[in-house]
């Protein structure tokens, strides 16, 4: 699943590209949000999801402060949230669409590929709160025997 989440948001960003050199920026505050977020949010979540297979495992207490890539993790997330909710807003406003052949896949696009990758962060943000419990439970059932 990560990888399809990888493969979405480099089409995401490289549709993008395309989209605004065919048909510029728009200068409204709202339009131009919803530019500028399908260019950084898939930036920020390839960073997150191809960081996420190379990490070391780290070996936590429950004292320790959130790492940096917990926090980079949880900005990821609520960058994705605010693109799907951006996304929506556009496609409801946007109704009846301009005429054309990529409006329908690129709308489809900037929702879904927000919704995978959120879908793979969860994921692993699940997997990663998991790890640590073990290890305290292994380290406690240790220190017993």
């Amino acid at each position: 699943m990560r990888i399809v989440a990888v493969v979405c948001n480099i089409v995401l960003f490289a549709f993008t590209c395309f989209v605004l050199l065919t048909e510029g920026i728009l200068r409204e505050a709202p339009y131009l949000i919803l530019t500028l977020l399908p260019l950084l949010v898939p930036i920020l979540s390839l960073v997150v999801l191809l960081r996420g297979g190379m990490r070391l495992q780290e070996q936590r207490t429950r004292d320790d402060p959130p790492s940096m890539s917990t926090l980079i993790n949880r900005v990821a997330v609520f960058c994705n949230l605010v693109l799907v909710g951006f996304s929506c807003w556009a496609a409801v406003a946007q109704y009846p669409y301009p005429e054309g052949n990529g409006v329908i896949p690129f709308g489809l696009l900037m929702v879904f590929t927000p919704i995978i990758s959120l879908v793979v962060l969860f994921g692993r943000g699940t997997r990663k709160m998991q790890e640590p419990r073990r290890t305290i439970a292994h380290q406690e059932q240790e220190r017993d025997a």
